[in-house]
């Protein structure tokens, strides 16, 4: 017996984009990092779209990502930790909110905080400290 995918598990299709109209329109109505989203010229159908893609395939779905690379897409904005922990909330509180199961629930944390690299550019972020100076 094949075991079911996560996919499958969370709900198929229906269920999964449930989930990622709500996190996107949280992501862009956030007081703390809405604006990343309403700066730029991809709309909310699109990141919907290109997010609920990104999901499927890593949950297990034959459904394939057709945006640009990660690193790529997120390359021009300034992401720092900040942003990018209160977008790993927000999917923390998203994923609750629908009752999604542990394992699900894992597995999609664990792949975004994977991800995190590929959308963040460490020299945008100021959250690090400075530098130590010589003779501290």
């Amino acid at each position: 017996m094949t075991q079911q995918s996560l996919f499958d598990e969370l709900g198929g299709e229906p269920v999964l984009r449930k989930i990622i109209d709500r996190f996107v329109d949280r992501l862009f109505d956030d007081v703390m990092i809405g604006f990343l989203f309403q700066a730029g010229s991809a709309t909310r159908e699109r990141i919907k779209e290109k997010e609920f893609e990104l999901a499927a395939q890593h949950l297990g779905a034959p459904v394939e990502y057709t945006g640009r690379p990660l690193q790529t897409a997120h390359r021009r904005h300034k992401i720092m930790t900040g942003h990018f922990m209160r977008r790993l909330q927000i999917l923390k509180d998203t994923l609750d909110e629908h009752g999604v199961s542990e394992r699900v629930r894992r597995h999609w944390v664990d792949l975004t905080l994977e991800q995190m690299p590929l959308v963040m550019n460490p020299e945008n972020d100021q959250c690090q400290p400075p530098p130590a100076r010589k003779g501290d």
